[in-house]
């Protein structure tokens, strides 16, 4: 009876010893996609996203602004900007209101251009907050045969009726994209350009609320998935 009992109690501590060695040896083995779905997994248990840079967005009625070298207009790139902004947080900030992008519009209309003030419009649309957005040094080639966007961009929140400087700044470093270029027989200008800007409109967004900084990684190869743009 002692032997059995000795031989129980030592079964009894070497085998969760011996299943982490297997479970070990296992994942050594394992291939590509086997890690890739053990870490999809991790994911959905303990999640990885970064936390919004400015949250007090959440319950509040917000405008967005965007101009290019700092210049207000009613352009391309000001209006795909500013509605891709404007959906984005209107989907992804808790209990947002977003003023509608062609009312914003129709107020940058009604100002002499290059005197835009946000926190005027901010008032005059009844929203809290404005988010003003710079799109500066926008290029949209790299020679004669590659499509490579790249641009800078200050992002700036404005509380209205307060009458004071910005509650919020950030400048983005130059955001190039794709890292790889895309020949220019592949796209014509107009689409590479909505696709360039669409891309940049997430990147600033998500200054306002929690996203995954993995799908960064892998971001070049959305351009092969224009379809969905």
């Amino acid at each position: 009876m002692n032997k059995i009992t000795d031989r129980s109690a030592l079964f009894t501590t070497y085998t969760p010893r011996l299943l982490l060695g297997c479970v070990a040896i296992l994942m050594l083995a394992a291939n590509t996609g086997c890690v890739r779905m053990m870490a999809n997994m991790i994911y959905m248990i303990k999640g990885n996203d970064a936390p919004a840079e400015f949250k007090e967005l959440e319950e509040k009625k917000v405008a967005v602004l965007v101009s290019t070298n700092g210049v207000h207009a009613s352009d391309a790139t000001c209006l795909l900007m500013a509605r891709n902004i404007t959906m984005l947080l209107s989907g992804k900030v808790k209990k947002i209101q977003m003023v509608s992008p062609d009312e914003v519009d129709r107020l940058v209309q009604d100002v002499q251009l290059g005197q835009v003030d946000p926190a005027v419009v901010g008032s005059r649309s009844g929203a809290d907050y404005v988010v003003n957005v710079d799109v500066s040094d926008l290029k949209l080639k790299e020679g004669k045969t590659l499509y490579k966007g790249r641009s800078s961009s200050t992002v700036t929140v404005y509380k209205s009726g307060e009458g004071k400087g910005p509650v919020f700044r950030k400048s983005l470093p130059e955001f190039v994209y794709p890292q790889t270029g895309a020949p220019v027989t592949d796209y014509d200008e107009a689409t590479f350009q909505r696709i360039y800007l669409t891309t940049l409109a997430n990147r600033i967004a998500r200054i306002f609320y929690p996203y995954d900084p993995s799908t960064d990684v892998a971001i070049d190869a959305a351009i092969s998935s224009v379809g969905s743009f």
